[in-house]
């Protein structure tokens, strides 16, 4: 086989691998879509009754939703609060909690309005 050949297949593969984790991409995207309310009414049942591991399962999943708000985010960080000292097994959600409205609290250049100089 010459180089051409070699270069052809090689760019074949990586471009059909590209394509298919942005297709995958696309579905998980459209399934958080979909699911962001349900699992936000979920979580909220699961907070009402007092239902520790559904929290979990239900606050892990919407934490990692794309879709999902800051007013939820706040919520969320102050059912955490709330819960901490009794339930220790939730430190992990918390600590999630935490760093997602970190990340969002930042300024990032791009955002930045004043001098850059400065």
């Amino acid at each position: 086989m010459n180089s051409a050949i070699i270069l052809l297949v090689t760019m074949v593969v990586i471009f059909s691998i590209v394509i298919f984790f942005f297709y995958y991409l696309s579905i998980i995207k459209k399934r958080d879509a979909k699911t962001i309310d349900a699992d936000w009414h979920h979580f909220q049942n699961a907070v009402k009754h007092h239902r520790i591991q559904a929290i979990e399962k239900y606050g892990t999943q919407l934490i990692w939703n794309e879709h999902i708000t800051v007013e939820q985010v706040k919520e969320m960080s102050a059912v955490m609060k709330k819960l901490e000292k009794s339930h220790p097994e939730l430190n992990e959600l918390k600590l999630v909690i935490y760093n997602k409205r970190k990340d969002w609290s930042k300024k990032y250049p791009r955002h930045y309005s004043g001098n850059p100089y400065l």
